[in-house]
């Protein structure tokens, strides 16, 4: 779980990185095995076709990684909320337990009237990971983010836990 967790503040960190500068963002697959880490785009024709093939990479885990997540871009609204920009993040930890955690990040894109800013992560989903171990596991998390320096500094530099 704590290699998930960093890889996962680490892959966010560099999605907050990315969509700092006010361009499209490319879903992305993160993966680890063997305590070697990779990453590759999914583009595709439409942002909507890299995120569902993305999504099918992650369910049959072709390469046998022992984690992978999968990162894109999208809309969320939080209850008495308004929609908001965030990165969404899937990650999941293979074995015969799996893992799996989904997180939102809402941010504001740069090149707006309001500035680049960026919130905390929110869970939309876990299973397998107990409610006590998620303090542990954000522990981890805030490592792996930390982990990716220039990521780190524009996301300290933009955090408003407003959003």
């Amino acid at each position: 779980m704590l290699a998930l967790a960093d890889l996962t503040g680490r892959i966010l960190a560099h999605g907050v990185w990315c969509v700092s500068d006010p361009e499209v963002f490319i879903p992305l697959i993160a993966h680890e095995k063997d305590g070697k880490r990779g990453m590759m785009r999914v583009a595709r024709d439409t942002l909507e076709e890299g995120v569902e093939e993305g999504k099918r990479w992650l369910d049959k885990n072709p390469d046998g990684v022992e984690r992978a997540m999968l990162l894109f871009d999208g809309y969320l609204t939080l209850p008495g909320g308004p929609k908001r920009d965030a990165l969404f993040l899937r990650a999941v930890e293979y074995g015969p337990a799996p893992l799996v955690v989904e997180l939102a990040l809402p941010y504001v894109p740069g090149g707006t009237a309001e500035g680049f800013k960026v919130g905390s992560p929110k869970v939309l989903k876990s299973d397998g990971i107990a409610e006590d171990r998620w303090e542990e596991f954000f522990a981890a998390f805030w490592v792996g983010a930390k982990g990716h320096a220039d990521a780190a500094k524009v996301w300290a530099r933009h955090l408003d836990d407003s959003l």
